[in-house]
């Protein structure tokens, strides 16, 4: 009996070519509008530049000999160069920050002064050089002042910056923002399982479908139909998964780590939550069929946009903000189980995610059957 519905159903449910395109090819066209967009952020690291700016070569900067000296060592050509100076006049360094060829213009005097023309990240670091360099000099010039003993030793200690804090990593992975876009995009894929689920629903109601009908006069008992009906739909969503999951790896060089039993396990519960959010839809939203795709379709992007699929960050300003939001999110505890095991060698996170998601669809599952069970027909 089990084979003969299964079947049946599986033949079903992969003829839809509409349901198809969304929960199988849509997924495959977004991957590759990602990669794209993304290709320049996850396969090249960006070298940093030295920062062009000049500097008024006048007495007082020749004067001062400690500045010059700081200057000199900082555009030193190099691994440590920061800095590409130019030394001219006043008026020649005015129009290179006009016409953009320097980030600042730096000037000697009391106290050492910047000019820009605009903010940015070169104009910040260059202030925060400069910055750094006058609370130096003020220290030295206090100390001296106070204990002038041993001016060249005041000096080598100075030169020995000491750092009191130790950089703790979990794991040897590189963290990479933009990977959870991709983490998020499976996670979707996913939940667009649900529509499997929700057809399911409609097609084992009499009062929504023809093929309802039949199916309440059959002597089939209703919890294994709904039982062989959802492992029909849970075979093609993990089906289809793992064909994006493979055109990630293979095709995109998306990183998903090397513990591929866990990413499948993922996958498996990651399709049952949402083939179990598609039932839960189908059968406690009393309206059209499209009506409730409508329901389904809004409430899985809005699940992943709050993990992140449209804006990188916001799983973290979900974690700040509403931290709860992040635990009963399907979306969230699939990707943030992707990450989890790309990033933590540990797997307590990882199962964590896993337990709320069987959890969740445990839940589901149960609602979705009391309320069919329930269903009670005059007539047929």
């Amino acid at each position: 009996m089990f084979m003969h519905i299964f079947g049946y159903r599986l033949k079903c449910l992969a003829r839809d070519r509409e349901m198809v395109f969304w929960t199988l090819i849509f997924p495959l066209i977004l991957a590759t509008m990602f990669h794209f967009a993304f290709d320049q952020l996850m396969g090249r690291q960006e070298t940093f530049r030295p920062i062009r700016a000049a500097v008024v070569g006048s007495d007082a900067y020749r004067q001062n000999v400690a500045f010059r000296q700081a200057l000199d060592a900082l555009s030193r050509p190099g691994e440590g160069q920061l800095i590409e100076l130019t030394v001219t006049d006043d008026r020649e360094a005015r129009r290179l920050l006009e016409d953009g060829a320097v980030s600042g213009v730096i000037t000697v005097g009391d106290p050492i002064g910047l000019t820009v023309s605009q903010s940015g990240i070169e104009q910040s670091i260059l202030k925060a050089i400069l910055d750094e360099y006058a609370h130096t000099y003020a220290t030295i010039t206090g100390i001296l002042e106070e204990h002038p003993t041993d001016p060249a030793g005041l000096l080598r200690e100075i030169g020995q910056r000491r750092s009191y804090t130790q950089q703790i990593s979990f794991s040897s992975a590189e963290p990479d923002t933009i990977l959870n876009v991709f983490y998020v995009l499976i996670a979707m894929t996913c939940l667009y399982g649900g529509f499997l689920g929700l057809r399911n629903t409609t097609d084992v109601q009499a009062d929504l479908s023809p093929q309802g009908a039949r199916r309440s006069v059959a002597p089939t008992h209703k919890l294994g139909v709904v039982l062989y009906d959802l492992a029909a739909a849970l075979t093609i969503s993990l089906a289809e998964v793992t064909v994006l999951l493979a055109y990630l790896v293979l095709v995109l060089r998306v990183n998903f780590g090397n513990q591929v039993w866990y990413v499948l396990l993922t996958c498996l519960a990651g399709c049952i939550a949402g083939v179990s959010f598609g039932a839960f839809i189908g059968t406690f939203a009393r309206k059209s069929e499209g009506v409730k795709t409508a329901i389904l379709s809004a409430s899985s992007m809005t699940m992943s946009f709050l993990a992140g699929l449209m804006i990188v960050n916001m799983k973290d300003i979900i974690a700040r903000k509403a931290p709860f939001l992040s635990y009963i999110n399907p979306a969230a505890l699939i990707a943030d189980a992707f990450y989890s095991l790309y990033v933590f060698a540990s797997h307590r996170r990882f199962f964590l995610n896993i337990g709320l998601l069987l959890l969740i669809s445990a839940a589901m599952c149960t609602l979705s059957f009391l309320r069919l069970r329930r269903d009670r027909y005059a007539s047929l």
